[in-house]
């Protein structure tokens, strides 16, 4: 790609960083992920490698990869029912040639076919539906690998006598301290010289690594601080969110304190200071790589990182485990949002990965983005608007699923058929195929990716006997109301290098630290050795009075000023149930339930549910549910859970309720009509306090 193409991409800067890096200041990237809901309704819904001149190629053999290692049995009780045994997938029929870029790319992907129903860490023993299989995965491992070395067009400048040191290598510097704007014109520069440094120093270096169906993915080597020729470090996937090019900040950033805050993981610069090698790369159909954006599919990003994985394994650099034949890095993988969800489908289909760390993923995208037959607009905007931004080539299939969404609010069967195979939820079932270590991050106030999503994803790898962990802070993608530096990002930080230690680097000595723990909403640490939590007596509200609610679309919307999605506000135009005050120190941890009777009519088809601190007024994670209604002027009666929550109550405080008909989240254009609820109940699940462990451990 030219000078000129990337200047050009600046142009879109503004909305990569408002969208993809400001609202990960309280939000994240993008990506898509799961949840629940429900209704009146009780039952869930259910190539050949392109040839490349010998001068500009290094071409390595593969080997097999690790063989699946055995999921440990559950006892007996805990089994699912119906687990009619193992069923193989069928591997997706791949063109000869590489895919051609579409010429308007416009959205993102919108759905998955099937939703699963993620169980609050207070009811793990809840069994799943009877039709639930697991699929067998093809390993993704690629028989061989090809990768083209880049040389940035400008990178002569830091060597030219006198002026290269003292003018361009401080400029070349600088620019890489900015965030995605250094990692924009980092083709152009290439990585800053460093001064005095010693000659037997290990390089950074750029290549483009041919996948398996042709496509050049562009890939960036940073080996560990210190390391010489000669010496060897374990390495350390570094997936970067949707919008966003491969981090080339080999140095730190600006921004690397708040970021890591706002998102949760450490930055290059912390990773390579810790003794690992950190490799970025930018997604396919995105940036200086080729070939079309899936959305993190198992038949085309995650063998893009196989084909990564092959190639480290060949770089002297780089530690192995075992026989060099058998291509097997020492590796782990880190990354938020879409680079959090890239880690889950490859970690399923490549098992020479030692270790994962997604952060704010998803399980299922029809649950993040179409749960409960609401689609999540406010969000589909956004993402659209961040991948239009930033040129990005897209399946052109799904354009007209994200327009019919925006207008409409509702997807078709197609539409949510099409990205069916993205992510490692069902169909699928990619998640059970995970052998891999795996410290699950999520934010509780992010909006997109919610705590079910998370939840679902830990769910499944405690009960297949993969060693888990569970963290929430307060980040993600939504606004964090506590002080930007006391989110809970510094923690993660810190268990994220320990859980690497502990499984990439092999290192048994070092603690992960309890297996559950969560910031609230004034920033304080919590915990449970277990992530099965004991619980204590729900806080209970019922009322049995009759109220109508007019419901008008965009009309005292609840979100943040009732228009963005990546916050909440209290509605105005809404019925309110508040309960008693608690008496002592209450911790809410897991999916509130509501239930309601109901009858109306009109054309509206969903109600949205949020609960609200009495004592600040603000709405609790953020959290807004969508909830089916059927307005035929019968009496209905709607029981769903609520999207999960981590709240400390106080002494003296309560929680309110509210039923709407208007959110910033999903904008449902349609609803209209006239509803009045006879009756209502909230319950608030808590933990047992003697259980908490609160404070640093």
């Amino acid at each position: 790609m030219g000078a000129a193409a990337h200047v050009g991409r600046v142009g879109g800067l503004a909305v990569a960083l408002g969208i993809g890096v400001a609202i990960v200041s309280g939000a994240g990237d993008a990506a898509a992920a799961p949840s629940d809901s429900s209704s009146s309704s009780t039952a869930p819904h259910a190539g050949s490698a392109r040839t490349t001149p010998a001068a500009r190629t290094t071409t390595v053999s593969a080997a097999a990869s690790k063989l699946a290692q055995p999921v440990a049995l559950r006892p007996a009780a805990l089994i699912r029912v119906g687990a009619t045994g193992v069923v193989t997938k069928a591997p997706s029929p791949v063109d000869d040639s590489p895919a051609t870029p579409a010429d308007n790319p416009v959205t993102l992907a919108l759905a998955a076919a099937s939703r699963r129903e993620p169980v609050p860490p207070t009811q793990r023993t809840l069994v799943a539906p009877a039709t639930q299989v697991t699929a067998a995965v093809e390993s993704a491992t690629p028989t061989a690998v090809v990768a083209i070395p880049q040389t940035p067009p400008l990178a002569f400048l830091q060597h030219i006598p006198i002026l290269g040191p003292v003018l361009f290598t401080p400029i070349v510097a600088f620019i890489h301290q900015i965030p995605v704007f250094g990692d924009l014109l980092h083709p152009l520069f290439g990585y800053p010289v460093q001064p005095g440094s010693s000659p037997n120093a290990a390089q950074p270096r750029d290549v483009k690594v041919v996948s398996f169906d042709g496509t050049e993915i562009y890939v960036h080597f940073m080996p560990a601080t210190g390391l010489q020729n000669g010496q060897q470090a374990p390495t350390i996937l570094d997936g970067p969110g949707l919008g966003m090019p491969g981090q080339t900040s080999i140095d730190g950033s600006f921004l690397d304190g708040v970021l890591t805050n706002a998102l949760g993981m450490p930055s290059i610069l912390d990773l390579r200071n810790a003794g690992y090698n950190v490799v970025t790369w930018d997604p396919r159909g995105e940036y200086s790589s080729g070939g079309t954006l899936q959305i993190d599919s198992p038949d085309y990003e995650a063998k893009d990182v196989s084909a990564i994985i092959s190639w480290l394994a060949t770089q002297p650099e780089v530690e192995l485990d075992g026989d060099p034949a058998n291509l097997d890095p020492k590796i782990g993988m880190v990354g938020a949002s879409y680079g959090g969800g890239i880690q889950l489908v490859a970690a399923a289909t490549d098992h020479r990965i030692d270790a994962i760390v997604p952060t704010i993923a998803w399980n299922s995208l029809t649950t993040a983005l179409y749960k409960s037959d609401s689609f999540k607009s406010g969000w589909g905007t956004i993402l659209a608007a961040v991948l239009v931004a930033t040129l990005a080539r897209t399946n052109p299939k799904i354009i007209p699923a994200t327009i019919y969404g925006d207008l409409t609010g509702m997807l078709t069967q197609a539409d949510q058929n099409l990205l069916a195979a993205s992510g490692p939820g069902l169909p699928d079932n990619l998640i059970d195929q995970i052998t891999a270590p795996t410290l699950l991050i999520e934010g509780t106030v992010d909006t997109l990716f919610t705590l079910q999503e998370a939840n679902a994803n830990a769910q499944a790898l405690i009960d297949n006997g993969v060693d888990t962990k569970v963290l929430w802070f307060c980040g993600g993608h939504g606004v964090c109301t506590n002080d930007l530096f006391n989110t809970g990002g510094t923690l993660i930080e810190q268990r994220t290098i320990e859980w690497l230690n502990r499984y990439v680097k092999g290192d048994q000595s070092v603690s992960t630290g309890p297996q559950f723990e969560w910031v609230d909403q004034r920033g304080q640490h919590l915990s449970s050795t277990s992530y099965d939590l004991t619980p204590s007596d729900p806080v209970v509200a019922t009322s049995t009075k009759t109220r109508t609610l007019t419901m008008v679309p965009f009309v005292g919307a609840g979100g943040l000023f009732g228009v963005l999605p990546i916050g909440s506000s209290r509605a105005i135009n809404a019925l309110n149930l508040t309960t008693p005050a608690v008496t002592t120190t209450t911790y809410v941890v897991g999916a509130p339930h509501l239930t309601f009777t109901y009858s109306g009519t009109g054309s509206g088809d969903h109600l949205y549910a949020q609960l609200v601190d009495n004592s600040t007024g603000q709405v609790l994670g953020n959290q807004v549910t969508p909830i089916s209604v059927t307005l035929n002027g019968t009496e209905q009666t709607a029981s769903v859970d609520l999207e999960m929550v981590a709240q400390t109550l106080k002494p003296g405080q309560k929680v309110t309720v509210q039923l709407f008909s208007s959110s910033a989240s999903y904008r449902a254009v349609g609803d209209l009509g006239s509803l009045t609820v006879t009756s209502m109940e909230l319950s608030l699940p808590t933990v047992d306090p003697a259980t908490v462990t609160v404070g640093t451990v």
